[in-house]
């Protein structure tokens, strides 16, 4: 009875956050520099996806707004916050710490170096390849130093974190205190900074694969997940090989986190 009281707790509480999120993506879609109501923003995004004629009462400029640039930044905005929430939620459970995230363990610091690096080079149509790399490079090095013990412990990837962390990040200030091309330099400083503000249509197709399909991987792994949360030594115990999963999963988030922080730049304590 308890149990079954329980799960109506959960569903009903899943039931609530999802009408808060799509009032506050429709909320994000109105308010702005134009501000359009909450009426006008449903009814073109709702004929838009009927193919309706009645989108032609709106001003070309009205609905250009809505559709080119808001939907795009706030359906981005939904796949960035869902995507570095599992990432954070996944590392907290591989590492058995509260605190652990992409960002406290320097996988994002690694995706800026190698954007900040390729942007520098004049290559700023592959900032998103060089984040990814940047990324995985980052993770080898956090699982090659955490290793060095024989066995991969929870305070050998925090504090291996910690030092790839300052490393990925004092080689990015260097670079950007030793680039001469300001353009370049406004273009890092802003991305760096995190923002949505440039997200568009073609920006969404990849998160749009990724995304979900991270979810229903890790869905899979909830066995592996729930033993670890007991602890190394359960775990062990229990025949799981924490270091093959814990080397799974930190590619996998370093794939994830690539690709976002490529989009839409650093954003700590999320990811």
């Amino acid at each position: 009875m308890s149990k079954s009281k329980n799960d109506f707790k959960f569903i009903l509480l899943l039931m609530v956050l999802c009408i808060f999120l799509l009032f506050s993506m429709l909320a994000g879609i109105s308010l702005g520099a134009v501000r359009i109501g909450l009426k006008d923003t449903f009814n073109i995004i709702s004929n838009s996806i009927s193919s309706s004629e009645s989108i032609s009462a709106f001003s070309k400029s009205t609905v250009a707004i809505v559709l080119n640039m808001r939907v795009p930044r706030v359906i981005m905005g939904l796949f960035v916050g869902a995507g570095l929430a599992l990432c954070g939620t996944i590392m907290q459970t591989t590492v058995n710490n509260p605190i652990s995230e992409p960002y406290i363990l320097g996988i994002s610091a690694g995706a800026t170096f190698g954007a900040t690096l390729f942007i520098i080079l004049g290559l700023k149509s592959l900032t998103g390849t060089g984040a990814f790399f940047g990324s995985v490079i980052s993770t080898g090095i956090v699982l090659f130093i955490a290793s060095l013990g024989k066995k991969i412990t929870t305070t050998s990837l925090i504090l291996s974190g910690a030092v790839v962390n300052a490393l990925f990040s004092a080689f990015s200030n260097f670079i950007i205190s030793i680039g001469a091309n300001s353009d370049s330099m406004m273009t890092i400083k802003f991305w760096t900074m995190g923002s949505l503000a440039s997200a568009s249509w073609k920006d969404i197709d990849l998160p749009l694969f990724i995304i979900p399909a991270s979810f229903i991987f890790f869905i899979t792994q909830y066995r592996v997940l729930n033993t670890m949360l007991m602890g190394d030594e359960v775990a062990v115990t229990l025949g799981i090989n924490l270091h093959r999963y814990r080397f799974i999963y930190m590619i996998f988030i370093s794939m994830i986190t690539g690709i976002l922080v490529s989009k839409c730049g650093i954003i700590g304590f999320v990811g």
